[in-house]
């Protein structure tokens, strides 16, 4: 039996989650499963020769809907989570600081994978957030780091790559 993920993408609205997602969908036709403001890609990554599922799930809701009932939902149920910032949005990454406490309350004991993700690196004119900030937050909160362009797709597979990885390293060291 193939394993199958669910990782849920985080984040200030405007940050990218949405361009992250249907990149990593690719040009597919997209399985675009809505359901209660959520945009669902599904697609099986080979990763060091071994094939995993991931559904990764763009969560817009609580742009839309009440804040409470959204991020409650948000923050439960993924096996792994991808916090995504702007590194032109100061706001943004603090966001993503806030976003990683609340789910550190939400999964106590878990090791569940999260992911930093800065971004927008290719608006290197505007940027508001160092790479070694990025880092440096990472390192305190005990997450993966990485800087992604959307727009130029600058290390998008190496993003969802990663989170394989690290999924794999749980599932060994909970095993």
């Amino acid at each position: 039996s193939m394993a199958l993920y669910r990782v849920v993408l985080l984040g200030d609205p405007g940050v990218g989650k949405t361009s992250l997602a249907s990149l990593f969908a690719g040009k597919q036709e997209r399985d675009l499963h809505e359901q209660l403001g959520e945009d669902v890609y599904e697609r099986t990554l080979t990763v060091d020769g071994e094939d995993t599922t991931l559904v990764v799930v763009d969560t817009w809701e609580a742009e839309k809907l009440d804040k409470s009932w959204s991020q409650e939902s948000c923050l439960q149920g993924g096996s792994a989570y991808v916090i995504v910032y702007s590194i032109a949005d100061r706001g943004s990454f603090e966001s993503a600081s806030e976003l990683r406490i609340q789910l550190r309350r939400t999964h106590q004991a878990d090791h569940v994978p999260i992911i930093l993700v800065g971004n927008k690196a290719d608006l290197a004119r505007c940027r508001e957030v160092s790479v070694e900030e990025g880092r440096a937050c990472a390192v305190v909160f005990d997450c993966k780091f990485i800087e992604t362009s959307a727009t130029l797709q600058h290390n998008v597979a190496e993003l969802f790559e990663g989170v394989v990885r690290q999924l794999r390293l749980r599932r060994r060291d909970s095993a």
